[in-house]
């Protein structure tokens, strides 16, 4: 008798304990069944500062930002209608959009400059804080018009302002395109009419019943929105009880490929980004940089890529920043790029032969990762890789103890101070106080061009320290039928819920 798989078991699990009357969605562009993959808590609570990707693309659609992504990943108004760039980057006007908070009132200049300040202010300890450091002032400059101004220039200030956590709340209330609904036992999202306000920009009892008395027909599109673990949200899928899945990682591919979900359902998105090990802590052998260097020569990254048929663009790194950054005249590529694995390899096993013939053997590398069977994968190529060269690694979970951890994180703008900043002495144990000081260079510096250049040789200096080691670009995917409307691979790796169901961002 064949054996079946735990994930085929949770499948035919899944598909019992769920109602038969979920089918009914089933080809409705007016509603859309969602699931965002969460490895740690599924909470759904777009509010804070630390968003998980559920809460994160909740809020994006309740809470309005001056702009937002497209399903493109393209900067589009929202609150704002349309805005400008002074010529010296340093100021950035935006006219707002003729839009109402939940609530009815008006939204105005004056409100939003203030509540945007205070949100940054929240920020500072989030995964934007460095990002939002150049903001020097928020202005409203009439009714309708707000400026903020940098201190220095940033290009693609527009794609930080259009994160998620810069959505608005007023008092509790958003702005749209969507809101909360209390509807079933999930986290339902519609669209609701605006009450209108009185006189004085409230809401009037007397007003208020009327509305309801005049009621245009219910809008009756709908998101149904949840938050699971991989395994879950690939079983729901596979048995028909959900048409789109988001925020998939490369640890969870081999449930992709175990539960035989089509290719032309699974959609890559081609995201930058940070993934590679970063260093928690140097001792021993690991203290010193030219050592920290053979753990990167020994990893055969085109083959631990290629261990995951599902992705077979993902793309290797070298070096921190993506080559479309680059800057003329400068190589951040290590000096032994060029050399063949065997050849590295080889010159690896030399390099610790030598140091434990000097100072005795050396520790295994204790590698912290996602509790997952891709990471598992991704553990045991390394593992092999190191043996090859004289070393040996140990994998433990995400919230144990190690030498080294999994970076996946995705950029939120277009930039290499993006990149850097998550690698200073401010967000790494293990870190090059002259690296630091070079991207302080560059973040003063006016001239665009001697700030990316200043910014190139801050990346030399790290890829040479190597308290970070890159593997490759951060993979993110997502799942839905072919036909799925308003869903579309894109650089940014976001796809906003309204979108999903036709309703336009502003």
């Amino acid at each position: 008798m064949t054996s079946r798989s735990p994930f085929s078991v949770l499948i035919a699990l899944t598909s019992a304990s769920l109602s038969l009357a979920a089918c009914s969605a089933v080809g409705d562009e007016d509603r859309a069944r969602v699931i965002v993959i969460e490895d740690a808590d599924p909470v759904i609570k777009p509010i804070g500062i630390n968003l998980n990707h559920a809460s994160a693309i909740a809020r994006s659609a309740i809470a309005k930002g001056l702009v937002g992504f497209d399903e493109q990943g393209r900067v589009v108004p929202s609150l704002a209608a349309r805005w400008i760039v002074t010529d010296d980057g340093l100021s950035y006007i935006f006219r707002l959009n003729d839009v109402q908070w939940d609530d009815g009132r008006p939204v105005t200049a004056e409100a939003i400059a203030t509540l945007l300040q205070e949100r940054i202010a929240e920020l500072e300890q989030s995964r934007l804080g460095p990002d939002l450091q150049n903001i020097d002032e928020i202005v409203s400059m009439t009714g309708r018009v707000i400026e903020i101004r940098l201190t220095t220039a940033h290009p693609n200030f527009l794609q930080l302002i259009a994160q998620p956590e810069l959505g608005l709340f007023r008092s509790g209330n958003g702005a749209g395109p969507m809101r909360q609904l209390e509807e079933g036992d999930a986290y339902t999202l519609g669209v609701m009419p605006l009450q209108e306000p009185d006189a004085e920009g409230e809401v009037g009892e007397e007003e208020e019943e009327q509305a309801v008395d005049e009621e245009a027909p219910e809008d009756p599109r709908r998101i149904i929105l949840r938050s699971e673990n991989a395994a879950k949200a690939v079983a729901r899928y596979t048995a028909g009880y959900t048409d789109v899945i988001l925020n998939g990682k490369f640890h969870h591919l081999p449930l992709v490929e175990e539960a035989g979900i089509s290719t032309n359902d699974l959609r890559l998105d081609p995201v930058a980004g940070l993934f590679g090990f970063q260093f928690l802590r140097a001792e021993g052998f690991w203290a010193v940089p030219k050592n920290r260097e053979i753990l990167s020569m020994a990893i055969d990254r085109p083959a631990l890529l290629t261990s995951f048929p599902n992705v077979t663009a993902w793309q290797s790194r070298q070096k921190i920043v993506p080559e479309a950054l680059d800057v003329d005249g400068i190589n951040a590529r290590p000096d032994w790029s060029s050399m063949t694995i065997q050849a590295r390899q080889a010159y690896a096993r030399e390099h610790v032969s030598r140091w434990e013939a000097l100072e005795g053997p050396v520790s295994p590398l204790i590698i912290s990762l996602p509790d997952a069977a891709g990471a598992d994968i991704l553990f045991l190529r390394v593992q092999s890789d190191l043996r090859r060269v004289g070393l040996n690694a140990i994998q433990v979970g995400p919230d144990q103890a190690a030498d080294i951890r999994l970076i996946d994180e995705i950029a939120a703008y277009d930039s290499t101070r993006w990149f850097l900043y998550r690698l200073t002495c401010t967000a790494m144990s293990v870190c090059l106080n002259d690296a630091d000081a070079k991207i302080a260079q560059a973040e003063a510096a006016i001239n665009l061009q001697a700030k990316a250049r200043l910014y190139a040789e801050a990346e030399v200096m790290l890829v040479s320290h190597y308290s970070f080691i890159p593997l490759a670009v951060p993979v993110r995917w997502s799942i839905a039928r072919p036909n799925q409307r308003g869903l579309a691979v894109n650089p940014r790796g976001w796809h906003p819920l309204n979108l999903l169901v036709g309703v336009p961002i502003s």
